[in-house]
């Protein structure tokens, strides 16, 4: 049994079916991305989970406990941050928001006091404390949206788009702070997200859905081996390279780009390696050079792009 349990949930507004009958479990010490295009079910899902909406068929449940019948004693275990920093109050400085988001969660000023000074340190609040949260830029009231879901040191974490609006550095430390959440703690995490590099290097498991409903669900390894291609990346000179890789262009959908030095750079994405041997062969029997070559494993955005792609067709 996952410490979070979704069992044919479905919510529709009007004639628009925003999920439609989707399952999948989470286990203790998991972290599990939701990817899908806009309006593909992910935050309707997430706030599912948090009790914030009513659904219209399906079970609910953060630690066995049901969502739809005790949402009070279900999401006492989780934390959350809502896309655009929803669950944070804006005149309110974040040290404001640390104490009253944990007084709601049963802990005194006094007992968290500690872990509000460590989360303002970790995330870069410590100079900004007393200030309004409203003056903030949109990276400022995402890191205080992730301090103020973390100050009771819940069990869960639900976090939709928790890297929106943060610089590379600062994602990076999120990141850093997720895996060790998970590896020291014992976390739960479920994120919702568009950015495929912070998923891919965090997740355990993805899910992929689509008009509310689930095209995939695996690890990113299992995903990789079903539905990764190889991008080969060849530089080739001599005459009549041009015309050769054109000709390869063509037919496979290469990139093509022309260098300074007369040299060519083919990029295409094969599936067996074998079609590379065939060109590598008509290179030889064309009497031309081989400068460069290069094989790039297919990122997970390339992943989903392309999974997208084939559904779409």
């Amino acid at each position: 049994m996952g410490i979070i349990e979704v069992e044919g949930l479905r919510k529709t507004y009007g004639n628009l079916v925003a999920v439609d009958g989707i399952s999948f479990e989470v286990a203790h010490g998991e972290i599990l991305g939701i990817l899908g295009p806009n309006g593909s079910g992910k935050t309707t899902t997430l706030k599912s989970l948090l009790g914030l909406i009513t659904f219209d068929a399906g079970n609910v449940r953060l630690k066995g406990i049901d969502v739809a019948r005790n949402r009070t004693g279900a999401v006492r275990y989780a934390g959350a941050i809502l896309e655009g920093a929803r669950n944070i109050y804006w005149y309110l400085s974040p040290e404001e928001n640390l104490i009253y988001f944990a007084g709601i969660k049963g802990r005194s000023r006094r007992s968290v006091s500690r872990r509000i000074d460590q989360l303002l340190e970790t995330l870069d609040l410590e100079g900004v404390r007393d200030k309004e949260v409203r003056e903030f830029s949109s990276g400022m009231k995402q890191k205080t949206a992730l301090a103020c879901a973390l100050v009771h040191d819940p069990e869960v974490l639900l976090l939709d788009e928790p890297t929106l609006g943060l610089d590379v550095e600062t994602s990076a430390s999120v990141r850093k702070m997720l895996r060790s959440l998970v590896r020291n703690d014992g976390k739960t995490i479920l994120i919702t997200s568009h950015d495929m590099s912070f998923v891919e290097s965090v997740c355990d498991r993805v899910l992929i859905i689509r008009q509310g409903r689930i095209v995939s669900h695996e690890t990113i390894a299992s995903l990789r081996n079903k539905f990764s291609n190889k991008i080969y990346s060849l530089r080739i000179a001599g005459t009549g390279a041009d015309s050769f890789a054109v000709s390869i262009g063509n037919s496979r959908q290469a990139a093509v780009e022309p260098s300074e030095d007369g040299s060519v750079q083919l990029s295409m994405r094969l599936e067996e390696p074998m079609q590379l041997l065939g060109i590598l062969r008509d290179l030889e029997r064309d009497g031309l050079s081989l400068l460069d070559l290069r094989v790039v494993e297919s990122s997970l955005e390339d992943i989903f792009l392309d999974l997208m792609g084939k559904i779409w067709e």
